[in-house]
């Protein structure tokens, strides 16, 4: 009985400590909700801890989930962020970034956002 409370207990302490060592989306380029004028020329993301680029993936979508265009992350970057140029203009309108990577620990984390694009004046 007494192993079964022992058990419990580290798992209780344990389980919270696991979690943060994975990694969470601090910011990006552009950024959650904004508004940009002129379409983007790349997109940053960064995060609370390393993560690892050739394990990772950006698209750019429309709003009802159709590709625009899935970018390139440059994989001789390391640390806290991704980069991926914009390789072509993309016209005015709603955008949604979907991101996946890695993180030290290997867990994957995903998550998306998103932006808008406004005409250049």
């Amino acid at each position: 009985m007494l192993s079964k409370i022992v058990a419990v207990v580290i798992g209780a302490v344990v389980a919270p400590a696991a979690l943060l060592f994975h990694t969470e989306l601090k910011s990006s380029v552009p950024g959650r909700d904004s508004i940009v004028k002129g379409p983007p020329r790349e997109v940053v993301l960064t995060f609370t801890g390393k993560v690892n680029p050739k394990l990772s993936s950006i698209t750019i979508l429309r709003p009802d989930s159709s590709n625009v265009m899935s970018l390139v992350i440059d994989t001789k970057a390391a640390g806290k962020e991704l980069h991926a140029p914009v390789t072509r203009p993309i016209p005015p309108g709603r955008y949604v970034v979907r991101w996946k990577t890695a993180s030290a620990d290997g867990h994957v984390v995903r998550g998306a956002y998103s932006f808008s694009v406004d005409f250049v004046e």
